[in-house]
């Protein structure tokens, strides 16, 4: 699952045009025309899956296209094109899509093997392609090709395609074992965004947008487990499910809620009585911050969770 980076900034200023014309554009398989006089600053971060490209590009005012030449690559992929920023805007025009405005949250799907143009108008936009195979997608492309009035973006599952996709595009990311899990995911919340139907709806909602929802809920519970009044009912809340369907997705991957938030707290707790900066602080407080309530549960957790006392741990450390 490579990962793939190109920056115009890395050359000489009087090379970047140059640059972004022949290997960014050769890179991405365009052809790039920039106002006269100016010089492109143009980022972009390629994570390859089998039969998934993701590329989030960063890029100055310039405007792309696919024409005959570049059409002849044979290409014929399907794409989502996403606005993930919160700032600026492109504009597509596009076979069977016409022209639109890609503001921030925003997008379109584009197919690879027919021409078209975007214009990105300002200092600073940002667009992620998710580029698929056609042949995963079969169905769903036809039928996208042969409707009338192409379907328009379905929010939650577009909103959980864009967070994994741009989590793709980090160094850091922890990636699946089996890059096809990852490739499934990605075409499951695909499948729901451009609002597919029938069976491959059913089982894209039963695993992509599932495990979508479950990774969203786990990030919410890192950022606030310190909160002592985080329940279950207060995640559910959160993101609109019942407490019941945020249970049952924590027991079918193996674990319960509540253990993984008590799982969440005491990390917490652990990685203060490591740090120096809080050796002042005595251990309740730590525990009281890290969103614990009752002392004496606390300690029993944690030398069941760590098999030592919190103290022993502090005192190996000083």
């Amino acid at each position: 699952m490579a990962l793939i980076t190109f920056s115009s900034n890395d050359y000489a200023e009087h090379e970047r045009l140059e640059v972004s014309k022949d290997v960014y554009a050769a890179m991405a398989n365009i052809d790039v025309d920039v106002a006269k006089d100016q010089i492109p600053s143009i980022e972009t971060r390629i994570r390859l899956l089998p039969g998934v490209t993701i590329a989030l590009v960063k890029t100055s005012s310039l405007i792309v296209h696919r024409r005959k030449q570049e059409l002849q690559d044979g290409n014929d992929d399907f794409s989502l094109l996403i606005n993930p920023a919160n700032h600026s805007h492109w504009i597509s025009d596009l076979p069977r899509v016409g022209e639109l405005k890609g503001g921030p949250g925003t997008g379109c799907f584009a197919f690879n093997d027919r021409p078209g143009k975007i214009i990105f108008p300002s200092t600073t936009t940002h667009m992620l392609n998710l580029s698929f195979s056609r042949s995963l997608l079969g169905q769903l492309v036809f039928d996208l090709e042969s409707a009338k009035n192409p379907s328009h973006l379905i929010q939650e599952p577009l909103m959980h395609l864009v967070r994994r996709a741009l989590e793709l595009t980090r160094s850091d990311v922890t990636l699946a074992d089996n890059p096809v899990i990852e490739t499934n995911h990605l075409l499951d919340l695909a499948t729901l965004a451009t609002g597919a139907r029938g069976d491959c709806a059913i089982q894209a909602s039963q695993r992509g947008l599932a495990l979508a929802r479950l990774r969203a809920i786990k990030a919410d519970i890192r950022a606030h487990a310190w909160r002592g009044d985080l329940n279950l009912g207060w995640i559910a809340r959160r993101h609109g499910i019942s407490p019941s369907y945020v249970r049952a997705m924590f027991e079918r991957n193996g674990q319960s809620f509540s253990d993984y938030l008590l799982e969440q707290r005491l990390q917490r707790v652990f990685a203060r009585l490591n740090n120096p900066a809080y050796y002042s602080c005595s251990i309740a407080n730590i525990a009281y911050d890290a969103g614990f309530n009752n002392l004496s549960w606390f300690y029993r957790a944690f030398k069941r969770f760590y098999e030592h006392n919190p103290s022993d741990i502090r005192a190996s450390e000083i």
